[in-house]
This record gives structure tokens, C-alpha cells and sequence, in this order.
């Protein structure tokens, strides 16, 4: 419970301040991480890449209902509007050894 008011407090000061966040410390990502991973199934076709903007390169695609794994944090970065929601979240995964972000409205994570 403590972790999730944590990173409550991460994601509000992330979207007051607008700059790149990964929510969380580093020490709990990295126990989060290695004790379950984290999996993300794309909603949509969505483009991974290498960094959290639309302008960012293309890597690859993640197609609708192929999964990726994932380090199980946000990140925050450039806004955009993708599946009918405006945000500023993204999801980093890797997928066939290529890692990068997708846009974290079309992709679902494990609550």
C-alpha cells in the first residue's frame, strides 16, 4: 500500500512538472522487476520507440494482442492522443531483443 502512494505521488508530480519520469525508485523497480517481470499486451498496433515521443524513431511494432515483456514502471513523457485517450504515459518493453516505448493508452499491464 506505502509503494502505490508513492507512486501516486510520482505520477502527480510527473504531470505538474512535464518532464521525463520513471515512477518509482530505482531500488524498488529492480526488486519489482526482478521478482515477477511484467508483460504487456498491445491493445492496438502500436510502434515502439526509441525514446517516449511520437517524434522518436520507429524500432519496431508491437501488433494488436502480441505481448512484450516490460519492466513493470512509467514513464513519462511527450503527450499524445492514441485509442481515444489523451496522455503523456508511455510503457517501455522489449520485444525479439529490440527495446523501447509504446504509447501506454493501447497497451495493458498486470495491476
Amino acid at each position: 500500500m506505502r509503494v502505490s502512494k508513492l507512486l501516486g505521488a510520482a505520477v502527480v508530480s510527473a504531470a505538474l512538472v512535464g518532464t521525463t519520469l520513471i515512477a518509482g525508485s530505482p531500488a524498488i523497480a529492480q526488486t519489482n522487476a526482478a521478482a515477477a517481470g511484467c508483460t504487456a499486451l498491445a491493445l492496438e498496433t502500436v510502434v515502439i520507440r526509441d525514446r517516449t515521443s511520437l517524434s522518436g524513431t520507429a524500432l519496431a511494432q508491437l501488433n494488436k494482442g502480441e505481448t512484450a515483456s516490460s519492466p513493470c514502471q512509467m514513464y513519462y513523457g511527450g503527450s499524445y492522443t492514441k485509442c481515444g485517450i489523451t496522455s503523456t504515459r508511455w510503457v517501455k518493453v522489449t520485444k525479439h531483443g529490440v527495446t523501447g516505448y509504446v504509447v501506454g493508452t493501447c497497451v495493458k499491464q498486470p495491476a
